[in-house]
């Protein structure tokens, strides 16, 4: 029996190392996040539940998609938004997930990387989860996500050109 794949892959990465990289960050420890998010929000358990996973599959793209910037949905940036208001929780998760601290970075509107990472990501959450991001952040708190050794990413035959 083939084991599942982290977070909801609908295909394997062929890269062991990427593959554990994406098994941690989907077995890391969110509650303190989600639970910030129930309360902030007013999200059910459940919501918060789907939101977690959204943000733990975003926060893989730079596995999977190494060198570019992605743009995440909108309660995936609220979330990871609460991620990063909790600073002694989120240095310690970026050092544990990538190796270094992952930087909230805003893309400036209307700059080359926009619609180009825009329309990456809408493929990307395709191609990797089966699904459709159509909502993405377009106002300034459009994020820029972290990039990730090259030896962490995924096979090089399925990264888009």
């Amino acid at each position: 029996m083939t084991p599942k794949l982290p977070l909801n892959l609908i295909k394997d990465t062929d890269n062991p190392r990427c593959n554990n990289a994406l098994r941690r960050l989907e077995l890391y420890d969110f509650s303190l996040i989600r639970n910030s998010c129930i309360e902030k929000y007013g999200w059910s358990q459940n919501e918060a539940k789907d939101v977690e996973l959204e943000t733990k599959q975003f926060l893989a793209l730079p596995f999977l998609d190494p060198h570019f910037y992605h743009i995440p949905e909108e309660k995936v940036d609220d979330f990871w938004h609460r991620m990063i208001l909790h600073t002694q929780w989120y240095s310690h998760f970026c050092e544990e997930t990538y190796g270094f601290f992952l930087h909230h970075t805003p893309e400036p509107k209307g700059a080359k990387a926009d619609m180009v990472n825009r329309d990456r990501s809408i493929q990307l959450a395709k191609l990797w989860f089966g699904k459709d991001w159509s909502n993405l952040v377009r106002t300034c708190t459009q994020c820029r996500g972290p990039s990730v050794p090259t030896a962490l990413a995924a096979n090089d035959k399925y990264l888009l050109p």
